[in-house]
């Protein structure tokens, strides 16, 4: 019996289709294991009063199902398994190889992972294990087998989990397996050292190898690592993670046709999602958001689209949250009173066919002791279990929102290599590993009410009428030809820097930066001006005396740099944003951009003939902050085709109030509205298929207009007016009335 993998070819088919559900999966990690009898019965009791559906069951069993090496005691399991299923509780059943067993670190030492100064990590903790360990991977490989020719056919079984949030704590191994594994990688990269020397440049600081056998993983050394090896390095820890999921995943479909997961961590930056995604059958994710941060309803969005991106535009599961606090920051803020159920909603609302927990149980021992549960350690009597069945209890009525999509027309490129690229990139400022200017884009157009999708480099662009590429540092051709596509149709498309900066291999793009962008563009960034934001504070004493220093100026000092809007259209937007008028600025990054001179004699295969008009410039550095060197210079420009679609593009990081003033002009052009126009603050409109999600996330109820329709949740007809709680949510079909 085999389950085929998905290919580009097989459109994703929806996890309610493949797991035969008629209303949204809800549940969470299921660890019976760690209890006994009396409340395994209880379990089945709560679940079925919470509304219960889809647990995941076995994610950290592997001790129990192999205690030793070869011996296997599966029964408890099969049991388990048999009363969830006569309870009508279905299971995503693990592997289990998530945590390897005492026994194979103490048989097996090698098998434990060695950090970046060579030391091996201990038992006692979890993920203990090398990525490239081949007993590891031996005896992963072999419990999965074992599992799937006992429960592969199991009608409880619904769905196969593997592994858990991978690279998590160990992203990457030192050890000498590994060094061997990443020589191998290399090779059959490179064919030979030759070809990896000019792609790493090693002639610079003498690095230059005259065998692969040379090469070692960049482990702790004296200075500054060659960023050619660190992102090929990044490069083969992502493989080596992904060819153990991959491996699981084709022993399981031999002898199984149930759909394989495993669960995503959002933007992980270890990991590149989008070609983990293309193994998959189901996209699922663990999301937790802060209660304490003002931004968190972002975060839940954010995720929410990356997964939908990494779906193909179609539905996923969320497979963790917290029902409430988690244990594992410095400080954990509990959830506030209805924040589980809205933000279990807004999941739906951004394309989830399921809403899943870590974890059923709050554990009573172990480093999770005061993470919370769906059922607390307080039991029925806490706010905790009250929420955890009102959410059920919601969810159970949204079956019409099942496999719908999420219709956006817009859309934001994402590039896990590039991020790789730019943040083991040394200089010319030090960056974060987590899209911090994606997620900076992503959210101006949340907070602006414009659906978006994320979408990888490859992807067609066909049918969005807005199009953003946030920093994406490596130059991609196939990028640049969608885009220009995307462009001759009519979109709008804003690219923001340091786009383009280097290529495949880490090597600076010659001639300008932009690459292959600049003839869509019709700019070059000549030279990057970021500001240090480290301005001193001078002596005073000193300043009486120190002739020489106290007359230089250091613009590069500040942390901000002021903007000019000089397009009549972007100072209309200012002037209708209010008063005083906005004060346009861009952070620490700032680049020195200069203008493509059109052709004196453009061809119909060139330049005018392929319908590209002269760049404008629509915002200047004007020279407050730390623009004085920058002072007259473009900051932002625009370059149109025929057909109305243009490319912009953006010299420097803007912050919020700049990006929504820009975004307004732009989205003016691509003829782009919000899902629901004049909303009250705090309310995040979202719409699948024929259902509007209304979700207050603040702290006042709010009057929203114009809707019509049935609230799923209440039953009730909604004929105009209606009024949303705090921190709650209406669900409208809007095709009934």
């Amino acid at each position: 019996m085999t389950s085929p993998s998905p290919s580009a070819s097989t459109p994703r088919r929806a996890p309610h289709e493949l797991l035969g559900l008629t209303s949204p999966a809800y549940g969470g990690d299921y660890n019976p294991e760690q209890w006994d009898e009396a409340t395994f019965a209880e379990d089945l009791e709560l679940m079925a009063e919470a509304g219960v559906n889809l647990v995941s069951l076995g994610i950290f069993s592997w001790a129990r199902l192999e205690p030793r090496e070869g011996v296997y005691e599966l029964d408890w399991l099969v049991e388990i398994v048999d009363c969830l299923h006569e309870a009508g509780i279905a299971v995503d059943l693990a592997t289990a190889t998530a945590s390897p067993p005492a026994w194979m670190a103490t048989d097996h030492p090698e098998s434990l992972p060695m950090n970046a100064d060579g030391v091996r990590l201990g038992l006692g903790s979890r993920q203990q294990y090398c990525p490239s360990s081949a007993v590891y991977r031996e005896r992963s490989a072999a419990l999965a087998a074992v599992l799937a020719e006992r429960l592969g056919d199991h009608p409880g079984v619904v769905m196969w989990h593997i592994g858990n949030e991978y690279g998590c704590h160990t992203a990457e191994c030192f050890c000498p397996a590994c060094a061997r594994a990443f020589r191998a990688w290399l090779g059959r990269r490179y064919g030979d050292v030759e070809r990896l020397n000019v792609a790493w440049g090693t002639d610079f600081w003498s690095q230059r190898y005259t065998s692969l056998e040379q090469v070692a993983p960049p482990a702790a050394m004296p200075t500054f690592p060659n960023p050619a090896q660190m992102l090929d390095w990044r490069r083969f820890s992502d493989h080596q993670l992904r060819s153990l999921m991959e491996a699981e995943a084709r022993i399981l479909r031999q002898r199984s046709t149930r759909p394989v997961t495993t669960n995503f961590m959002g933007d992980f930056p270890a990991t590149d999602y989008w070609r983990w995604a293309e193994a998959l059958d189901i996209i699922s994710d663990d999301s937790y958001p802060d209660p304490a941060d003002p931004a968190a309803a972002h975060e839940v969005a954010w995720a929410g689209d990356l997964m939908r991106g990494l779906a193909a535009g179609r539905p996923w599961i969320l497979m963790e949250q917290a029902p409430s606090a988690v244990q594992w920051r410095r400080r954990n803020s509990p959830k506030r009173p209805g924040q589980l159920l809205l933000w279990s909603l807004a999941r739906v609302a951004h394309g989830a066919d399921g809403v899943l927990q870590f974890q059923w149980r709050q554990s009573r021992r172990g480093a999770e002791t005061f993470h919370s549960g769906m059922v607390p350690h307080a039991g029925r009597d806490s706010r905790t279990w009250e929420e955890t069945v009102a959410t059920g209890q919601a969810l159970t009525r949204l079956g019409p929102v099942l496999g719908e999509p999420v219709r956006a027309e817009a859309a934001l490129v994402l590039d896990w290599e590039s991020q790789w690229a730019l943040s083991t990139a040394i200089g010319p400022v030090e960056v974060g590993e987590r899209f911090e200017t994606a997620r900076a884009w992503h959210r101006s157009l949340w907070e602006a009410g414009i659906a978006t999708d994320i979408v990888p480099v490859s992807r067609s662009l066909e049918g969005y009428r807005l199009i953003i590429v946030p920093a994406v540092f490596i130059d991609r051709p196939e990028l640049a030809e969608h885009l220009e596509r995307a462009v001759a149709a009519g979109a709008q498309v804003v690219v923001a820097g340091p786009t383009g900066v280097v290529d495949a291999n880490a090597g600076a793009v010659l001639g300008g930066y932009l690459g292959s962008l600049r003839p869509l563009l019709g700019v070059r960034v000549a030279d990057h001006a970021a500001l240090t934001g480290q301005v001193q504070q001078p002596d005073p004493r000193g300043a009486l005396v120190n002739r020489l220093s106290r007359a230089v100026g250091t613009p590069a000092a500040e942390t901000w740099t002021g903007l000019e809007a000089v397009s009549e259209p972007l100072c209309r937007v200012l002037d209708r944003m209010g008063t005083p008028a906005p004060d346009l600025r861009v952070g620490g990054w700032a680049e020195e951009l200069r203008i493509e001179e059109a052709p004196e004699a453009a061809d119909e295969n060139t330049w005018a003939g392929q319908g590209r008009q002269p760049v404008e410039v629509v915002a200047v550095f004007d020279g407050r902050g730390g623009g004085a060197d920058l002072a007259g210079r473009p900051a932002i420009t625009r370059r149109s085709m025929s057909g109305a679609g243009a490319g912009w593009y953006v010299a420097g990081d803007l912050d919020a109030l700049s990006r929504a003033a820009l975004l307004t002009l732009v989205c003016a052009h691509a003829r782009l509205r919000p899902v629901v126009a004049d909303l009250p603050d705090g309310v995040e409109a979202q719409r699948r298929g024929d259902v509007l999600f209304l979700l207050n996330h603040s702290d006042r109820a709010c009057e929203v207009a114009g809707v019509v329709g049935t609230d799923l949740l209440s039953g009730q007809s909604c004929t105009g007016h209606v009024i949303v709680p705090p921190r709650s949510a209406l669900v409208v079909h809007e095709n009934t009335r």
